[in-house]
């Protein structure tokens, strides 16, 4: 049996994650900060192992990486609407803790990364759509600087070392355990202002266009991403792009509910259009995305609702 650490488990990704690998028999470890999102893993707590500690501690780490096989790497401490005055604390914070990580990851016995990093900041502007993972690389935010950064080192160590590194550059991801009243999400933040019937702050005319990815499907590819032999750059996306306009009319189709809205000026690091190719996964994993956009907005409502009763 493979020994899986979570970085970041109770947080939305990696809770979900967490709940695929008990499904499956597993037994992971989650390293987490002790706060109140241990709440959303509450339901497997009984069948996961959980470590308390902060990313930038390497004593923490190296508790949390004794024995482990695979490490998913799903921790950020920033978000892309930051600024580019927060790239200090983003080098002190993600970066480095990320060169020890994997130089406590070595030194354990750590044979395999994969990490979640950015398709949707660290293209840039798309010259070609969709984006295939060979398009230039050129960030227009600090968020996506740092997650490409933060790839040029995992691949150098994937390159001169034996370390296997799995870098799945996801699109949009929705669903499930994502926070409603988050600053992050524009799926969950929508729903979040259907069920307590708050203001959605809409960034320009609504008119930007993004590719959303339904959570399960995530989660699948990193499954896959753990079995598979050797070390890759993919794209996890639907392939299918949705402007803001588009998910706040179908929030508003799958609650019954209209959202009220203010426009305010877009934010200088967005891109227009980001919509991602997503044909390498199926030729590197035989992966490929299954939820449907309106499915998958059926299903996140669903589950909002049955988990405020």
């Amino acid at each position: 049996m493979t020994n899986h650490l979570i970085l970041g488990g109770a947080g939305f990704i990696g809770g979900n994650l967490a709940r695929a690998l008990v499904a499956r028999g597993e037994q992971p470890r989650i390293f987490t900060r002790s706060s109140s999102s241990i709440a959303n893993i509450e339901d497997i707590l009984d069948r996961t192992e959980v470590v308390y500690g902060d990313f930038m501690d390497d004593v923490a780490l190296r508790n949390a990486m004794q024995d482990i096989d695979v490490v998913y790497h799903l921790i950020s401490t920033t978000f892309p609407s930051m600024t580019l005055e927060s790239s200090v604390y983003d080098v002190l914070s993600n970066l480095i803790p990320t060169i020890r990580l994997v130089e406590i990851g070595r030194a354990n016995g750590v044979k395999k990364i994969i990490y979640a990093s950015s398709g949707g900041t660290i293209y840039g502007e798309p010259q070609t759509i969709p984006i295939s993972e060979d398009h230039p690389l050129q960030p227009k935010s600090a968020y996506g600087q740092s997650k490409l950064t933060i790839e040029n080192y995992l691949n150098f160590y994937a390159r001169t070392t034996e370390l296997e590194v799995n870098v799945l550059r996801i699109s949009n991801p929705f669903g499930s355990g994502q926070k409603l009243l988050g600053v992050q999400g524009l799926i969950a933040v929508a729903m979040g202002c259907a069920y307590y019937e708050r203001r959605l702050k809409i960034y320009g005319q609504g008119e930007a266009v993004r590719d959303y990815i339904y959570i399960d499907d995530v989660i699948d590819a990193m499954l896959l991403a753990a079995k598979k032999t050797g070390s890759s750059i993919v794209n996890i996306s639907s392939g299918q792009g949705h402007s803001i306009m588009d998910v706040v009319q179908g929030v508003e189709a799958v609650s019954g509910k209209t959202i009220r809205k203010d426009f305010i000026p877009a934010r200088p690091g967005d891109v227009q259009v980001n919509i991602l190719d997503n044909k390498l996964a199926d030729e590197i994993y035989g992966w490929r995305p299954h939820v449907e956009f309106k499915e998958g907005l059926s299903k996140t409502w669903e589950q909002i609702q049955n988990t405020r009763r």
